[in-house]
């Protein structure tokens, strides 16, 4: 640059197309966790850092922390402060877990169930509609 040049900076705003391409990305990583099990795995375990999530979801810490990422970004996931308040965890909220273990009327999903009707208009987006019980 010369001495008579000016740094510019470029703000790049997000486009109608970003938008739509982040919400195909966050419904396709969601579709990956639903087919192979890791909602369930995040039920059951409750707020779980990714090594831990690694581990009893069987995959990498990599790919975990990747997956666990992208969940964030889309809303799916919450982070919380962990047990020992020195480390965050991520949480599946309740109100989700019908959604996206699917809802066939499990007597488990009770209180989840009670949340997703309180907290209903509170959806990420990319959560679309309820799998509706079978």
């Amino acid at each position: 640059m010369s001495a008579t040049a000016t740094a510019t900076t470029v703000t790049r705003v997000p486009s109608t197309a970003d938008a739509a391409d982040a919400a195909r990305v966050a419904r396709a990583s969601i579709a990956f966790g639903r087919t192979r099990g890791y909602y369930r795995v995040l039920f059951e375990a409750g707020p779980v850092d990714a090594a831990t999530f690694a581990e009893l979801a069987g995959v990498t810490e990599a790919d975990a922390r990747a997956w666990l990422a992208q969940q964030v970004a889309a809303g799916v996931l919450r982070a919380v402060r962990g047990a020992d308040a020195d480390h965050e965890e991520l949480l599946l909220p309740g109100e989700f877990v019908p959604i996206l273990l699917g809802d066939h009327g499990e007597p488990e999903l009770a209180g989840a169930r009670a949340l997703l009707g309180e907290h209903r208009d509170e959806l990420p987006s990319v959560l679309g509609e309820p799998v509706p019980a079978s």
